[in-house]
């Protein structure tokens, strides 16, 4: 069934039936019922190639990620963003990426300052400055320019939508992995390393799945846990690092929250001798970290699958804004974990250096 046929059926305009499908403009409620009832009768759905082209309509979706290095986390959340626009440009979705140092407070602000005077119907934003970020979701909410969140979420920020991991749980499946490899009392650390002092909710909640694992397990009565904080840059850094490594001589795990995983490994292999023992998980399915999963010396890594995330949240407003259907406040992608054992399944899904 048309809208023509609805239209003929009813003995009203074109206009009215667009109207009252769309809920636009006033109609009356004797002949909102008679349309409406004629459109469930015959089972109407919109064309939306037809629409499209009727309304001849596109959209702007900006994207405020951070930059990237070739390899880097980063990189995949991008290309799902470009690969979902390749796939929806047909429906009027235009995009425009934005790019910000994740290490730079100033560069975020710029930068957002540029995606509001886009004016776009859209906005996909990584928050992963998150004191800034919020101030950007409240100036998008006075606009009313609606935003989806990707890889950290923000509470009670009126996002369209949410898609990425539940950190939490991820946390303390990591947790549960790294018990089943231990055998003895130790020590386990709980390492995150840093390029800034930015705070980052996603790694924190993390650690605090970890965390509440170990305290409700029988592992608590055998495992000290010690959490550090390494910032790349500084100068002795890679001596901190290998300290936090084995703060005692009876280490026996390490977990990463973050992509940063391969610094700990690297530093393991460099001193295999007196560290072969100890036990690692993290995150994150990038080059770096699978070159330490072949080599045994990461043991688990957690994947959540970040070129998903990018597509989801750009095909969230296909259809939210060309659809004009509802979408799921929030999408929790599957926690992979990933082993020596499964990893030549995940071949597609590894940024290359």
């Amino acid at each position: 069934m048309t809208i023509k046929e609805i239209a003929k059926l009813a003995n009203v305009s074109l206009g009215t039936v667009d109207r009252v499908l769309h809920k636009r403009g006033k109609v009356s409620k004797e002949t909102e019922k008679k349309v409406l009832d004629i459109i469930e009768k015959g089972n109407y759905k919109p064309n939306i190639y037809a629409r499209g082209l009727v309304l001849n309509r596109s959209y702007k979706i900006a994207a405020l990620v951070p930059n990237y290095n070739n390899g880097e986390y980063w990189e995949m959340p991008s290309k799902g963003i470009k690969m979902a626009e390749k796939n929806l440009s047909q429906f009027g979705i235009n995009l425009s990426i934005l790019y910000f140092d994740q290490n730079s407070v100033s560069s975020f602000t710029e930068k957002a300052e540029e995606l509001l005077k886009l004016k776009p119907d859209g906005v996909i934003l990584a928050p992963v400055i998150n004191f800034e970020a919020v101030k950007l979701t409240k100036k998008l909410d006075e606009a009313k320019i609606p935003f989806s969140l990707i890889d950290s979420n923000i509470p009670n920020s009126n996002a369209l939508s949410f898609i990425g991991q539940d950190a939490f749980q991820s946390g303390k499946l990591a947790a549960k992995l790294l018990c089943s490899e231990i055998n003895s009392k130790g020590t386990i650390s709980i390492i995150s390393i840093k390029n800034n002092e930015n705070h980052n909710k996603t790694l924190q909640q993390r650690i605090e799945g970890f965390k509440d694992y170990i305290y409700n397990s029988n592992f608590i009565a055998n495992i000290t846990l010690i959490e550090h904080n390494i910032h790349l840059g500084t100068a002795n850094w890679e001596e901190n690092l290998t300290q936090a490594c084995a703060p005692t001589n009876n280490t026996v795990g390490i977990f990463v929250p973050s992509s940063m995983i391969h610094h700990v490994a690297k530093c393991i292999e460099s001193n295999f001798d007196t560290m072969s023992t100890i036990k690692l998980v993290g995150n994150d399915l990038i080059a770096n970290n699978v070159k330490y999963l072949k080599k045994g010396i990461i043991n688990y890594l957690i994947g959540q699958r970040p070129e998903n995330q990018g597509y989801l949240a750009l095909e969230s407003f296909y259809k939210y804004l060309v659809l004009e259907k509802q979408v799921p406040q929030k999408k929790y992608l599957p926690l992979d974990i990933i082993t020596q054992e499964n990893l030549m399944y995940y071949n597609d899904d590894v940024v290359s250096s």
